[in-house]
């Protein structure tokens, strides 16, 4: 593989909008938790995503790809159209609808629509009495795309790949609020005979949600992630992430494909990460799921158990048409 300097130029404009590193304790440690706004965004959208442990931006490959790494776009050989609905924690749900096909040698882009509802919570005074109630809420809207921009004398898999999303963001408990900020992510070429990927993501870049006289970031989250295709039946998934609100973590996966006939396969998915090690009791920081494929369509489920918070059932659906 060729390192040209013109390669990594991607790579280092993707740390140059990552911004610079902060300093020991401004940021990326236990104490910054609770600094960030806009925390829907950093829930997985699609259950195969979910089901690998959230180790999934270097094999992202359809539309889901708009939630967790823009280079993925490119994966996608037809138009992709893919959904989500997934119940979560304490009455609270998320849903997840995005778009996206090729543009032939152009690349690709997509369109991704982003919705959690809090349910309806009561609104007191300072006596306790009930004046009512509110339901909060959080929306993301995102256009993608992404393309080559490397090795255009060479095969696909030997090129490096650009990808970008701008959202719009919107959040709303009483009052509401809107940003602007985007996603950058770069692939880099398949290495050892097209077994081997690896991935840059920046997320949540820019935008601050202002909530009453408070004004937040959104929360910057930073991963490089890797796959390895050991067969065309199994394959590895890793991903080290920062959250600038958070302590980093690391998540893997593996994803077991099991052919029926030519139209139909199944999936069996298992992951696990260290994001929530020691704030959590019970079973926790595993997830598995499963998922089926017939011709076009596709259907994928992940269970993801938070200790004594609960459990999370997420159910996708795909198209590729």
């Amino acid at each position: 593989m060729d390192f040209s300097r013109a390669a990594l130029l991607p790579a280092l404009l993707l740390a140059a909008l990552a911004g610079p590193v902060p300093a020991a304790g401004a940021g990326f440690d236990a104490g910054s938790a609770g600094t960030s706004s806009g925390q829907f965004l950093k829930i997985a959208a699609g259950a195969r995503g979910a089901a690998l442990g959230e180790a999934y931006s270097a094999l992202a490959d359809d539309a889901f790809a708009l939630d967790w790494n823009p280079a993925g776009l490119i994966n996608i050989k037809k138009n992709s159209m893919v959904m989500m609905h997934s119940p979560y924690l304490s009455g609270s749900f998320v849903d997840y609808f995005a778009y996206g096909e090729t543009a032939g040698e152009v690349g690709s882009w997509g369109v991704s629509f982003k919705y959690m509802n809090y349910g309806k919570i009561d609104r007191t005074d300072s006596s306790g009495i009930v004046l009512g109630d509110f339901a909060p809420y959080d929306t993301a809207v995102g256009v993608g795309f992404a393309c080559y921009i490397t090795g255009f004398n060479k095969e696909p898999e030997e090129r490096f790949v650009l990808g970008a999303t701008g959202k719009f963001v919107k959040s709303k408990i009483i009052s509401d609020d809107n940003t602007v900020s985007a996603d950058i992510g770069l692939n880099m070429p398949y290495m050892f005979d097209n077994r081997f990927r690896m991935s840059l993501v920046a997320q949540n870049i820019m935008g601050t949600l202002r909530y009453d006289k408070e004004e937040a970031p959104l929360p910057l989250i930073l991963r490089f992630g890797t796959l390895t295709r050991l067969s065309e039946y199994l394959d590895l998934t890793a991903d080290l992430v920062a959250a600038r609100d958070g302590i980093p973590f690391a998540a893997v996966g593996a994803e077991v494909k099991v052919p029926v006939y030519k139209d139909l396969d199944f999936a069996l998915r298992a992951g696990a990460n260290t994001r929530a090690v020691t704030d959590l009791g019970g079973l926790r920081n595993v997830s598995l799921g499963g998922g089926v494929r017939f011709t076009d369509y596709r259907l994928d489920y992940a269970f993801s158990p938070f200790g004594d918070l609960g459990t999370v059932h997420r159910i996708s659906a795909g198209l590729t048409f």
